[in-house]
């Protein structure tokens, strides 16, 4: 089983004054030879957390594919504060891949504007019949600046995974660094307030009962 290591340390690196900036503000990556199942016959569903300072022109990637030689769709959740608040979802398809080390980011959202808080993103692939076809590629180095930092990783599969609303199922923490990239600007200077660090720790990185 996967745990999520000393939360607060990791986001408290948000803390800090902001400076007027753009670029990555979060990222993982780029993959390494380890990934991992996205639905498949055990219902498997990965997730990102990240707390950020207010972002405009935000774009979203992710490493991953299909590893079974087809093209494949896959649902994708953002939630903002807390569990269960879908503030955008989209379906996008993925190309195949020979492993997780062929993957490349493929663009999940963009252009949007968030405020400062705490993010979750949430893949599933609907196909829980057959063999695992998608596969969420491990991010090797990870990367915080001062206007974001990546907070863990989460997972649900089997009977504490919710195939109609992914997002609802019964989530385990993980520090698996799965690769994804947020890019933005920063539009004004400001203070990310650690109430929200704290919030946000026993929001988005709860495990659901």
């Amino acid at each position: 089983m996967r745990y999520l290591s000393n939360i607060l340390s990791s986001a408290i690196l948000l803390s800090v004054a902001t400076t007027l900036s753009a670029g990555v503000i979060v990222s993982n990556g780029p993959a390494t030879s380890t990934s991992f199942r996205i639905g498949g016959p055990n219902s498997q569903v990965e997730a990102v957390v990240w707390g950020q300072n207010a972002l405009t022109n935000v774009s979203i990637s992710a490493l991953i594919g299909s590893v079974d030689g087809s093209s494949r769709t896959v649902d994708v959740y953002l939630e903002q504060t807390l569990p269960g608040n879908v503030i955008q979802s989209t379906t996008v398809t993925v190309g195949a891949f020979a492993s997780s080390t062929d993957f490349t980011p493929v663009l999940l959202f963009s252009g949007l504007s968030l405020p400062s808080t705490f993010y979750r993103l949430t893949l599933f692939n609907t196909d829980t019949t057959g063999t695992v076809n998608v596969r969420w590629a491990v991010g090797g180095a990870n990367t915080n600046t001062p206007n974001g930092a990546f907070l863990g990783s989460q997972y649900s599969n089997g009977p504490d995974t919710n195939v109609t609303n992914p997002y609802l199922s019964n989530i385990t923490n993980s520090i698996e660094p799965l690769g994804f990239t947020i890019d933005g600007t920063v539009p004004e200077p400001g203070t990310f307030l650690t109430s929200l660090v704290i919030f946000g720790a026993v929001g988005l990185l709860r495990r659901r009962a």
